[in-house]
């Protein structure tokens, strides 16, 4: 059947309409995300390969309740590891828990994962700092093992789908200003349902010298970024290390290595020097 020239050109001029509305569509999108991400930019966070799905897990609070990370499908999820010795810990807890206080109730779910210490221990430097997030005991160490956890404290940033979209090795100061804004921005991004959810690395990003020596006076492998840590090996003077990781702790650098032997472990960055180009 032949189509009358009136018809077809109401057609064209209909297709170029939803079109245009297409197009308007998808720059809005883009350019939520681009605002999402020029936010967590200046926050100190910067694009990452991330995006793989989070493992799943059941540990105990201090209520002895069973929660799962499964049950906070649809909402954004900062899952922070800690524990009660570690100095940097106590020191970005504070902004945690105005971060938790401020955006909890916009769709910010806070899941704070201690590492291989007691109930008691656990509730008593709840109180005594006065923190009010869930607390949950990885008593075995099951989960930061399986998120990978070499140092404390360590962050993931997990989207409604529950995907890993950032993360923090290291302290972090929670409740800056350019923080608040990137968090706050992604969270009503996602619920607008721009589906904002490129991942990110919390940063800042520096590039990793290619090899790493041990000065001469020799060097500690620990297994956290804490002098008061366990002692993973001695690392003799000379030895090349295989960088694998950079945090900050306390204001000093500290590097994760890989050794000759294999041993794995946090060097302070003072006992180490760069022994090749940056890649």
């Amino acid at each position: 059947m032949r189509i009358s020239r009136g018809i077809h050109s109401l057609m064209i001029i209909v297709f170029l309409a939803v079109m245009s509305q297409y197009q308007q569509a998808a720059g809005q999108i883009q350019g939520a995300r681009q605002s999402v991400e020029d936010l967590f930019r200046k926050a100190g966070i910067s694009k990452s390969n991330q995006g793989a799905m989070a493992a799943d897990f059941s540990l105990r609070d201090m209520n002895g309740n069973t929660v799962s990370l499964s049950g906070y499908r649809d909402s954004l999820v900062f899952l922070n590891f800690w524990a009660t010795w570690c100095g940097p810990c106590r020191q970005e807890m504070p902004s945690m828990e105005r971060l938790y206080q401020e955006l909890a109730g916009q769709g910010l779910a806070m899941l704070a994962v201690n590492q291989k210490e007691s109930g008691a221990q656990v509730a008593h430097f709840m109180r005594t700092h006065r923190l009010s997030f869930p607390a949950l005991l990885d008593s075995d160490g099951r989960v930061s093992s399986a998120y990978r956890v070499w140092g404390l404290p360590a962050t993931y940033l997990i989207d409604g789908g529950g995907r890993i979209i950032a993360m923090q090795s290291g302290a972090k100061d929670w409740a800056s200003r350019d923080v608040l804004a990137a968090f706050k921005s992604l969270l009503k991004d996602s619920a607008g349902g721009t589906g904002v959810t490129a991942s990110l690395i919390m940063g800042p990003v520096e590039p990793l010298p290619s090899a790493l020596r041990v000065k001469a006076e020799g060097g500690s492998l620990y297994a956290q970024q804490d002098a008061q840590a366990e002692l993973v090996a001695k690392v003799g003077r000379g030895e090349e290390v295989v960088p694998m990781g950079k945090a900050s702790s306390a204001g000093e650098a500290w590097y994760m290595i890989k050794t000759k032997s294999g041993a794995v472990g946090w060097m302070k960055g003072s006992d180490l020097v760069e022994t090749a180009k940056k890649r």
